[in-house]
């Protein structure tokens, strides 16, 4: 009876590893050539922490690394697992994605020279977007950390920023839901 070595993936030639997402994307390739998102379809499904399932256009929200990257992985009609984020918060940045595909992204001045988001942020549709209280934003911002997309995380940030100008510690506690454990 014989011992084999299992074989790790450096010394396996590069043709071999991962054989069956080569061939998958190389038949994608021949068939369809170099695809774009919008190209293969137009809508997407993003299924939510809380089981929801929202429809989205690629192209949108493409601006959000994970959905990209998953969807460039799959390129099939497949729901989009975002586990982490509840469906009121991705309806939100899937709206914020809509609204601002192919335009430009307001910018936040770093630091901040204004107390008011208006003052801000010269978009009134952003200012309106982010009127929500300051629990909702903190969810908003985590939301886009996980996304990694960073022009709606500084909008984000400069509300909540102006939100919490003047507030004690506690009643920030409070806003946000924070207990002496968290801390």
């Amino acid at each position: 009876f014989f011992f084999f070595k299992q074989k790790t993936a450096y010394e396996m030639q590069r043709g071999l590893v991962g054989s069956e997402m080569c061939i998958r994307d190389r038949y994608q390739r021949r068939v369809h050539g170099d695809l774009k998102l919008k190209d293969i379809m137009t809508e997407i499904t993003i299924v939510t922490s809380d089981g929801k399932k929202l429809k989205a256009n690629p192209e949108a929200v493409k601006c959000c690394k994970p959905i990209e990257e998953f969807y460039k992985d799959n390129k099939t009609d497949v729901e989009i697992p975002m586990l982490g984020i509840k469906s009121a918060v991705m309806e939100k940045i899937i709206s914020f994605c809509h609204q601002f595909q192919g335009k430009a992204i307001p910018v936040v001045e770093k630091p901040l020279k204004q107390n008011k988001l208006e003052n801000v942020i010269k978009d009134e549709w952003v200012v309106k977007f982010l009127d929500m209280p300051l629990g909702d934003l903190y969810e908003l911002i985590k939301a886009c950390d996980f996304l990694a997309y960073k022009p709606l995380e500084d909008l984000v940030g400069a509300a909540i920023a102006i939100k919490m100008v003047g507030k004690s510690v506690e009643e920030i506690r409070k806003d946000f839901n924070l207990s002496l454990i968290h801390i």
